[in-house]
């Protein structure tokens, strides 16, 4: 898809003003993956194999502190409407103003959104020319029906509605019998790119991956990979991961020593204990994996299509690795270790333990405000746009700064109105400025986190952060990353500043909707 070149515009559907463009406006690719730990990928120090992505992020940039949600619903709002919510705003916030899917249509971009929804939103009203997904939070990844191809019972937990082939389905049970939901997700990418090929627009796609989400799915061959790399148990992987980490300058021992969390001893287990739990994790390496190479497939697409120089590929997770293990509201679904792990019968999760490990070397896991919760890789690839290649940014950033550099990217201000009505305001900063080694622009409002177990508050190297409604802890994030070191006894008055930004940032989440 070739880029446009035009003057000022008014876009009159959403009442937003474009300014004049540059010669060629970068395509926009969109990766968010689903509950991937902060070490899953290899360039932070992951044993998993990700060589696509690592490829990317030695060519492009990396960021230590890229802050989403912690839950994957509320992440999804942030990031498609450029404002911070809470669990108890997610909804409204959608309807405050134009998503970026809207802004980024009347800016002239083909938008295309393959993947995971988890909102009410319809896509094809909300300014995405093209969907095909689900939209629920999670399926079986092998059939995302209701029941099997032959019409019997099979593990699932709801069965949600889908888009398939531009037409809405109460449900969809796949007649490809060798259907994986990840490949299904790319391989409709990687048809829209054919078809708009040559078109004279730049695009915005949106990969939503569901992996490495539970249920632990994964094709055979990438779950032979990992046969038996994990069955040194969870204190050893993590402890070689953190090494690496060092090792690699990902992180420094000085200020980010390896959170102490409560994981279970491997050798209190029984052996087929410790069998299974070696299992679930190699899956989740499978799917990550696997995911990896259909990464691949999309970088190769657009090698192709000569489009690769000036796309800016954006991956990250919706929140951290997650804690859960659930059986009780999988339909269908009594474990009776006769099922083979990973495969249509199954229905796995990794657990609170292995869920640490992924995290490494951050505190606690999904739905906490700590960093294991709120905090996840991010890798930044444009090679006719960043100058800092193979480079770290430290600055923190957040899940709403991607609508901020979306305008800049197109040349647009956020408009007053939608539909009507006064809009909120976004509440990001561009990253466009750090592409180049430059500073992002001071924040104008707080970074805040509020999600069930989870509240905190960030702002400048502090963070106060609580977790199931307990006290208020305050750390020093210049010198203590993995939170390890609580300073609240010792500065409250710190703790009763912070809690007052906090009310703000919570009452500024409701304003407006």
């Amino acid at each position: 898809m070739k880029a446009l070149k035009c003057l000022a515009v008014t876009a009159v559907t959403i009442g937003l003003t474009l300014t004049a463009w540059a010669d060629q406006h970068p395509n926009i690719i969109v990766i968010m993956c689903d509950d991937m730990g902060y070490s899953d990928i290899g360039c932070y120090g992951s044993e998993i194999k990700t060589p696509n992505l690592d490829k990317l992020a030695a060519n492009g940039l990396r960021y230590s502190q890229m802050y989403n949600t912690s839950k994957c619903n509320t992440s999804r709002s942030s990031l498609l409407t450029g404002r911070y919510v809470t669990a108890k705003t997610n909804a409204a916030n959608y309807d405050a103003g134009p998503l970026i899917s809207e802004v980024l249509q009347n800016a002239g971009y083909r938008t295309l959104w393959s993947g995971k929804n988890h909102s009410r939103v319809r896509p094809p009203k909300r300014g995405f020319d093209r969907f095909y997904g689900f939209q629920g939070g999670a399926c079986n990844f092998w059939n995302p029906g209701d029941k099997l191809q032959d019409g019997g019972k099979f593990p699932h937990i709801k069965s949600y509605e889908w888009m398939v082939d531009d037409k809405w389905r109460k449900t969809y049970v796949p007649e490809d019998p060798s259907y994986f939901m990840t490949d299904a997700i790319t391989d409709n990418a990687i048809s829209w790119l054919n078809e708009y090929k040559g078109e004279d627009k730049p695009f915005f796609l949106y990969l939503a991956y569901n992996a490495p989400h539970w249920p632990l799915h994964a094709p055979e061959k990438d779950i032979a990979k990992y046969k038996g790399a994990y069955d040194a148990g969870y204190q050893k992987i993590r402890e070689a991961r953190y090494k690496r980490m060092i090792e690699k300058g990902i992180i420094d021992p000085e200020t980010a020593p390896l959170a102490s969390e409560k994981i279970r001893a491997w050798e209190r287990l029984s052996e087929k204990e410790r069998k299974l739990e070696a299992q679930r994790m190699e899956i989740h390496a499978a799917m990550v994996d696997n995911m990896d190479q259909n990464i691949g497939r999309v970088i190769s697409k657009l090698q192709e299509q000569g489009e690769l120089e000036n796309t800016l590929i954006l991956f990250f997770s919706d929140n951290g690795g997650s804690h859960e293990r659930v059986v009780k509201g999988f339909k269908n679904y009594k474990p009776t270790g006769d099922e083979k792990m990973g495969s249509v019968m199954s229905y796995e999760c990794i657990g609170r333990d292995w869920a640490r490990v992924v995290n490494t070397p951050l505190a606690k896991h999904k739905a906490t405000s700590h960093e294991g919760g709120i905090c996840t890789p991010m890798v930044a690839y444009w090679p006719k746009g960043i100058t800092a290649k193979g480079g770290w940014n430290h600055e923190p950033v957040h899940l709403v700064d991607i609508m901020s550099t979306a305008l800049d990217l197109s040349g647009q201000t956020y408009p007053a109105k939608f539909k009507g009505n006064k809009t909120k305001p976004i509440e990001g900063v561009s990253l466009v400025p750090g592409f180049s080694q430059k500073e992002l622009a001071q924040r104008k409002y707080t970074m805040g986190f509020d999600f069930r177990d989870g509240r905190a508050i960030r702002k400048g190297k502090l963070k106060l952060v609580s977790f199931n409604k307990g006290p208020w802890e305050l750390y020093d994030m210049s010198k203590d990353r993995t939170e390890t070191n609580n300073l609240a006894d010792q500065k409250p008055e710190l703790v009763d500043s912070l809690k007052k930004e906090f009310e703000k940032w919570s009452a500024n989440c409701q304003k407006g909707l």
